[in-house]
This record gives C-alpha cells, structure tokens and sequence, in this order.
C-alpha cells in the first residue's frame, strides 16, 4: 500500500455497511462529546435516525454501550477493542521496557507511534514523571505534521502521500506549526536527511520533543519513537546532543524486536 485508497469501499459487495456505520458511531464519543443523544449522534455522523439508533441498540446488547437517561456512553468494554490490538502486537515485549529506560534516564515521556493516514497513532506510552502540558495514552491520535513522531513517519512516507498531504488546508495549532506547503516540504525533507524530527511547541506551547524512525528487518520506516518534555526545561541543542543517540538506539532494539514479533510492522500500512 503506498497511499490512502480512493477507492469506494461500499463498491465491494463484501463490504458491510452497517459495521462500518456501527463503528463510525463508535468513534464519535471523545473527551468533547462522551455523552450523547440520539439525534446528536444522527446530526454529527449524517445517518438516519433508525440507523443511528440500530447500531446503538446493538451495542448496548453487547455491551460497549449503556443509556444516562435519553444519552448514551461508552461502556470500560470499548477498551477491550484497543487492548486486544496491544496484546497481539506482543508490545509489552517490543516497545514498553525500551520506553521505560528512556523515561528513566532522562524523566522525559516517550512514545512509539504509527502513521494512519495524516495523524499518527500512540500504540505504546511512558509517561513522564515531570508535569507536560497535556498528557498522552495508548490510542491517541494526534496530527501528524504538528508532532515529531508524525514528520519523521511523513518524511519516510512516499512522495504521492507526501504530496496528498501538502495539498490539503492544514490547522495551525500555535505560530510554530507548519502549515504553509514551501515550510512543511522543508522540514520533511531536513528530517528525511537528518534522520530525526525535531518539534517544539508545534502542537501546544510548552512541549518539545524529538523523534527518530523505527525500520522493519527489510529497512522500511514501520514507527517512530520519541522522547518529550517541557519546552522550557530543555531547549533544542541540549534535547538533540543528549537525546539523540540513545533514541536511535532504542529504535534500532525495538526494530530487532520486530523480528521476532512481526505483527506489529506487518499491520501498518505503507503510505
């Protein structure tokens, strides 16, 4: 796979519509709405309402949803969905103590990502014993061009993904994020030749972190893990000349561990 499809996918008769409905709707709840009625959830996804109201009721009899007067929630069992995820990636084993000696030695987070479409994907976390602005788990998503982890994974990305990219109307979360075609193509291709991304307050003022690539046995770009702190503790020459080199070593532990757990590199997708 080299990019995101354009293919429709309701054009496969094997394709089923109503999970795919059932798991739109599931998706919905987040931190801003995780409460919510029927016709919100109908307005938000543009279903009918007997379609919306079908897939709630099925997951309600299974479990991953329960009813607070006329709204609904998201049941703890949702979390046996991402958990089955990190359990057959084996990534307690691959990633998490090479995390854990990260945070150890230097008391910064550090994460290990992967890249779905243009945001990337928390599928391993060490958080910091240091105060961040905002904490990261297991599961958030964030923008790709406005982390660290997310240039380096776009930076080893192919050039139709990295054009796809750079022609969609990008947010700007601070004065610091690239948005602009001519700056973000620049940063991608230093940290296509550096080897590492470096992101400070691109998402929100306070953070800085650096990034290195996790490569596959077959030399393909399959991760990326990081190390962040507060901006205002390290700044960028001492995060680089201290963090750098042990980065690229956890990343090449992790990536031999892939040998012996494969499935994590075998389920992303090459962009």
């Amino acid at each position: 796979m080299t990019g995101l499809s354009t293919a429709d996918p309701s054009e496969d008769r094997d394709f089923v519509t109503a999970l795919a409905r059932g798991l739109e709707v599931i998706n919905l709840f987040n931190s801003e709405a995780p409460e919510m009625t029927l016709s919100e959830i109908a307005q938000r996804t543009q279903m009918s309402a007997a379609t919306v109201r079908r897939s709630l009721i099925t997951f309600e009899h299974l479990g991953y949803v329960r009813r607070q007067g006329r709204k609904f929630l998201l049941t703890p069992k949702v979390l046996s969905l991402g958990a089955s995820y990190f359990e057959s990636m084996n990534l307690k084993e691959v990633a998490q103590p090479q995390l854990a000696a990260l945070v150890e030695r230097f008391h910064d987070a550090s994460s290990l990502t992967v890249l779905n479409g243009f945001e990337v994907v928390y599928v391993a976390h060490a958080p910091s014993d240091h105060r961040l602005p905002r904490g990261r788990n297991v599961g958030t998503r964030l923008p790709a061009h406005a982390t660290s982890t997310g240039l380096v994974l776009l930076a080893n990305a192919s050039a139709k993904h990295q054009e796809n990219l750079l022609a969609r109307e990008l947010p700007a979360y601070t004065t610091r994020t690239p948005v602009k075609p001519s700056q973000l193509k620049a940063v991608l291709a230093r940290a296509r030749k550096d080897g590492y991304a470096l992101a400070r307050d691109t998402l929100e003022y306070g953070n800085i972190a650096l990034a290195v690539p996790v490569r596959d046995g077959r030399g393909r770009v399959v991760a990326a893990v990081n190390c962040a702190t507060r901006s205002d503790a390290v700044d960028e020459e001492l995060m680089i000349t201290t963090r750098l080199a042990p980065l690229q070593d956890t990343a090449r532990q992790i990536g031999d561990m892939l040998d012996r757990y494969p499935a994590l590199a075998h389920s992303v997708p090459q962009y």
